[in-house]
């Protein structure tokens, strides 16, 4: 090669490049001619891989000075905070029914979806988050346990916005709103202890799996029962206490007719155009001392993006 390019010159390199592109233009041809069609998968959309999730988990929402606030309960500001984040970073709050709807083939997401959801309804959903939430024009599902909101709509009860929960009249108020969800987080599993009542909607050690199944049913469908008579509808989101579950919970709530159960796995959840994906959501608990930004980036997927819409 060497000797060739020396015998043809400057004129010979120069029909040497023609010659080269031909060849490649006729080789580029064949290939386009013999490639197979795209295959089904390298087709797919955007829309049928999925719209990414996130759901956050709240609890209580009590003022600045408050010396509760930790893990499980956060001040007024940070919820604000939170809110303001996620509006900047281009995140809409959708609903349950939203989702419901779009794994039925029906309605979109928007690009960046969020659910936002709090457990236990405590009556600080109703003072301090609900505000903010029509102040920014957000949604969130709230998940009640029964025997709360029967003990706190007792004309008697002592309430303090430290410790009360919602009561049914409160319920029933929050749900005639468009950003407001309630959901079922159980009639009487809720007590950490385990002592008045059972600890979550796990299997006790040597129960009967059919006793455990008559008991979660019964449980359920008091809650059910009770949210019902309050909002006029059926619950179609229920929370797990503590996030236990077991199979034999899951094949209850869907002969029940709930369409979204939430566990408390930290992960970001895919949703298909498939209603199973809306079981077991995973969630992050949103504690007290992080500011907005710190807790969001640890979730967000596409910081990058994210870094530049806030920018």
């Amino acid at each position: 090669m060497k000797q060739q390019r020396v015998i043809w010159g400057r004129k010979g390199k120069g029909l040497a490049a023609l010659c080269c592109a031909a060849l490649l233009l006729l080789g580029s041809l064949a290939a386009w001619r013999t490639a197979p069609a795209p295959s089904a998968a390298a087709a797919v959309s955007t829309e049928a891989e999925g719209a990414e999730l996130p759901v956050i988990m709240y609890h209580h929402v009590l003022g600045e000075d408050s010396s509760l606030l930790g893990d499980y309960v956060i001040s007024v500001s940070e919820f604000e905070s939170d809110l303001a984040w996620l509006k900047a970073a281009g995140y809409q709050t959708v609903s349950a029914q939203q989702l419901i709807d779009y794994t039925q083939g029906q309605g979109e997401l928007p690009e960046r979806p969020v659910l936002l959801t709090f457990d236990d309804g405590y009556e600080s959903f109703y003072a301090n988050a609900y505000p903010l939430l029509e102040q920014y024009q957000m949604k969130a599902v709230v998940s009640v346990i029964g025997r709360y909101s029967d003990l706190y709509s007792q004309p008697d009860v002592v309430k303090h916005l430290n410790y009360s929960h919602l009561n049914w009249r409160q319920v029933r108020e929050l749900s005639q709103s468009e950003l407001v969800e309630v959901g079922s987080h159980s009639q009487d599993m809720h007590d950490a202890a385990g002592k008045e009542s059972r600890a979550g909607a796990k299997r006790r050690k040597g129960e009967d799996p059919e006793q455990y199944r008559a008991v979660f049913r019964q449980d359920a469908e008091i809650a059910e029962e009770k949210i019902q008579q309050a909002t006029g509808q059926k619950p179609t989101v229920y929370a797990y206490p503590f996030g236990y579950y077991t199979q034999e919970s899951e094949d209850i709530l869907k002969e029940m007719g709930y369409q979204i159960t939430l566990s408390c796995e930290s992960r970001v959840n895919t949703i298909r155009r498939d209603p199973e994906c809306l079981y077991l959501l995973g969630r992050f608990n949103r504690p007290h001392g992080q500011r907005a930004e710190d807790f969001f980036s640890n979730i967000c997927l596409n910081r990058a993006q994210l870094g530049q819409n806030l920018a």
